[in-house]
């Protein structure tokens, strides 16, 4: 009976994301623009329409990516697939290897190589068509075998410990795991700004003197050291532009697209770095990661007594006793149970955007923030307006209308 409410929740997943994007593809081709808010943004109609068919184009990759995903768990769980790629893997184990950490990276191994064709779709076609894309194909297969490297060594530590850990302590595993978790959080804080993020781009210091002397004016404003400012070659690989806060303790740092320097004026960049400061001062990293903590313990505890419900594997044909089988079915699952919690984060992403604006009015020109804002969102062909349901569910940002809105009161 569960695997039946369980094969409804998957279902039912599948068919909400698809509508969604579909409900989002008919509401901003039906949405109406005035020429006030045109005006407010120094855009027109032509600026519109592109925005549409590149925000159209992308959620049609991303109607083909439910399906393609979707199919995929439907096969894995609800239809023998776990077993089938289990007892293949045990015949072709030749130099009778791990068969359960084997079994885990072919997986692993096999659904990035599902992943990469509608990438290449999306970089190389859509990105291009709308005039984004930079990127060559010796740049993204480089990309995509690091990744992929990446990704297996990881995921291939974090099983040997889970494998050791379900075997050695059966009744607590999913404390154990949960302290290894957080051991690995706090190792990758620090690991990504100086030891990953570089495997992919070059990080410089920014130089620009007058960047640089507002910079120190707002460190002192805000008390907060802010020597770790650095710019990212983006452009290598796309015309599109952001900024964001890594890192922790000693390693954390600001990191500017270049491209982003590129369209904003120093007392503009100011307004944005004081934004993401008020990430900072407002706790948002913090708090952030105990919620990751809190949800995960909770999380890790269910997951253990799912584990233990045998009657739900026989019914599925799942091995409850194989560490590997339990991981691949978890991981298939898990997105699309998670999926109907998603509105309660993106509406605390949205929260703490608001905060973090409020910020960077008290501690540079909210004039200058907006701006910012407008450069931000046409040259990244955003959307203007967006549908409300849409929104709730996956925006973690604010409508540009609400942050100026809200910038403004």
């Amino acid at each position: 009976m569960i695997d039946m409410i369980l094969f409804f929740v998957v279902g039912f997943y599948i068919l909400l994301k698809i509508s969604l994007d579909i409900h989002q593809i008919q509401y901003i081709k039906g949405a109406k623009i005035s020429s006030d808010e045109l005006d407010l943004f120094s855009i027109d109609s032509r600026y519109v329409e592109k925005s549409i068919s590149y925000n159209t184009d992308k959620l049609s990759v991303s109607i083909l990516n439910t399906l393609i995903s979707g199919t995929i768990v439907m096969y894995f769980v609800f239809f023998s697939g776990i077993d089938h790629l289990s007892v293949i893997i045990k015949d072709a184990n030749i130099f009778q290897l791990n068969t359960d950490l084997l079994t885990i990276i072919i997986f692993v191994f096999i659904m990035s190589l599902v992943n990469i064709p509608l990438d290449v779709y999306k970089t190389f076609y859509i990105e291009e068509k709308h005039g984004f894309n930079k990127n060559t194909i010796n740049q993204y297969l480089k990309d995509t075998l690091i990744s992929l490297i990446l990704t297996l060594l990881i995921v291939s530590l974090l099983f040997s410990i889970f494998h050791t850990l379900f075997q050695e302590y059966p009744e607590s595993w999913w404390l154990y795991m949960w302290v290894a978790y957080i051991i690995f959080n706090v190792v990758i804080l620090f690991a990504y700004p100086t030891i990953i993020a570089p495997m992919f781009n070059d990080f410089e210091k920014l130089s620009d003197k007058k960047i640089v002397d507002i910079i120190k004016t707002l460190s002192n404003k805000t008390n907060f050291n802010i020597t770790d400012v650095y710019v990212m070659d983006g452009s290598k690989r796309s015309k599109h532009s952001n900024a964001y806060f890594t890192g922790f303790y000693k390693s954390k740092r600001i990191v500017f697209f270049d491209t982003l320097l590129e369209i904003l004026t120093p007392k503009e960049v100011q307004a944005v770095l004081a934004h993401e400061i008020g990430h900072y001062k407002k706790n948002h990293i913090t708090k952030s990661m105990i919620l990751s903590l809190f949800i995960s313990l909770i999380g890790l505890y269910l997951l253990f007594q799912v584990s233990t419900y045998t009657p739900l594997f026989i019914e599925l044909g799942i091995n409850p006793d194989s560490t590997s089988q339990l991981v691949i079915f978890f991981s298939l699952v898990l997105s699309p149970v998670l999926y109907f919690i998603n509105p309660i984060f993106s509406s605390i992403s949205r929260k703490n955007e608001f905060e973090a604006d409020n910020y960077a009015k008290e501690y540079s020109d909210k004039n200058d923030l907006i701006t910012s804002l407008k450069k931000l969102y046409k040259e990244n062909l955003t959307l203007i307006k967006t549908s409300p349901i849409y929104s709730l569910v996956y925006n973690s940002h604010p409508t540009v209308f609400e942050r100026i809105n809200n910038l403004e009161s």
